[in-house]
């Protein structure tokens, strides 16, 4: 008769099943470790005389949706030589652990993808252990995953870690869309340290970055030989901030009731993505609002401007729309002259190395996924081991295709 299995494998064939006894909620086991000896940490000699026999009791994974109880009936050893009393070592649980390292590995791979609360509530053990679990595995399968090679363009974002305006900085290699890190907060020192210590730094031959002056002083003082590009959306948003305050300008006291309100999201639209449907209100709201009318033309005319082939025509382009802002634009734009003129040159270098953060935006986005799912972190460390790991994923489905 087989000693190693209840009704069927246990899957440790480093225990011998002494007993087991099933409930409608838990299947309960005792084990014994196989060895009849034990090492000595003091003198290396064996010894099989036992000193003591202790049940400690140990979760394991769970089995037909019942919770699996091990009782491991642990033995302490005297050593004949020297006299020193130790335990046997638990290679299933380690060291002063109350569950099994498959539980662990389990709730570890369970919290991947989903939050550490519902991996602990389905598995009925305590957030604690499946935060600490995810920790491990994460952390090992962040140590073996390859980072890619020879980053060649950056992208640097900040993100808001939690409301207060409480942000990080994400680094992105864009070419392989790899996320390479997390620099805690957004001032220039914090940057310079992590592009410091950045593998492969010299190679590294554009940034692309909104406009932020930090992250500029950074990248300059650490990154002398790369070309810095002012992100193009970043560089739209303005824009479509200054159409924004000519339309609430204009709003009367009837708040989400006038038109202008409900127009907002219609005004930014690009106009070759208009409906044929939606494109008769536009024409007839621009008909009767003349400023509005200018602001949007000149929010399309940037658009537009954007699709140039050449750097020379598009600094061309610029100087005769920065001429129409001084000259007839409504009010709002004409703070974007400062902005065009501080950030002139990393703005036309987007006509040199066509490059946009899309990519980190769209990690961006995952973020904010991870942080509504978790309904916030309050620990740093693991909302950035979470964003890291999203790499994985990445990579998980690209050998799946």
């Amino acid at each position: 008769m087989r000693d190693d299995c209840i009704t069927i494998e246990l899957g440790l064939p480093e225990l011998r099943v002494i007993a087991q006894d099933e409930t409608a909620d838990a299947i309960r086991v005792e084990v014994q470790y196989r060895t009849e000896k034990g090492t000595c940490p003091r003198c290396g000699r064996q010894t099989p005389k036992v000193h003591s026999v202790r049940a400690q009791r140990k979760r394991d994974r769970r089995l037909w949706d019942k919770a699996v109880v091990l009782i491991l009936y642990k033995r302490r050893f005297r050593c004949w030589q020297c006299g020193k009393v130790f335990s046997e070592a638990d290679p299933v649980c380690g060291a002063r652990r109350r569950t099994s390292g498959r539980l662990r590995e389990a709730l570890g791979r369970a919290a991947l993808e989903r939050p550490v609360r519902h991996v602990a509530e389905e598995e009925g053990v305590s957030d604690g252990l499946v935060r600490r679990s995810l920790t491990l595995v994460a952390g090992r399968l962040l140590a073996a995953a390859p980072s890619p090679a020879g980053t060649r363009v950056l992208g640097l974002d900040e993100f808001a870690i939690r409301k207060g305006h409480v942000y990080d900085t994400a680094v992105v290699d864009i070419e392989h869309t790899h996320v390479l890190g997390v620099v805690t907060g957004r001032g220039k020192q914090e940057v310079e340290t992590f592009l410091t210590d950045l593998p492969g730094a010299a190679r590294v031959e554009t940034v692309v970055m909104d406009l932020h002056e930090p992250f500029r002083q950074a990248v300059r003082t650490c990154l002398p030989g790369a070309a810095i590009v002012a992100d193009k959306f970043h560089v739209l948003a303005h824009v479509h901030r200054a159409l924004d305050k000519v339309r609430t300008s204009l709003q009367t006291e009837r708040g989400k009731s006038d038109e202008l309100f409900r127009a907002r999201y219609l005004l930014l639209t690009g106009a070759e993505h208009v409906t044929p449907a939606r494109l008769v209100t536009l024409v007839d709201l621009l008909e009767r609002y003349p400023v509005v009318r200018d602001a949007w033309l000149l929010k399309e005319a940037f658009r537009l401007w954007y699709r140039l082939p050449t750097r020379r025509e598009a600094a061309a382009e610029l100087e005769g729309l920065e001429d129409v802002i001084r000259k007839e634009a409504p009010a709002p734009f004409r703070s974007l002259l400062s902005m065009l003129r501080t950030w002139r040159e990393e703005i036309l270098n987007y006509f040199d190395r066509r490059y946009t953060n899309a990519v980190l935006e769209g990690k961006n986005n995952r973020i904010k996924v991870i942080k509504r799912v978790a309904y916030g972190y309050r620990n740093r460390d693991n909302f950035r081991q979470r964003i890291m790991l999203t790499n994985l994923k990445r990579s998980r489905r690209n050998r799946a295709a």
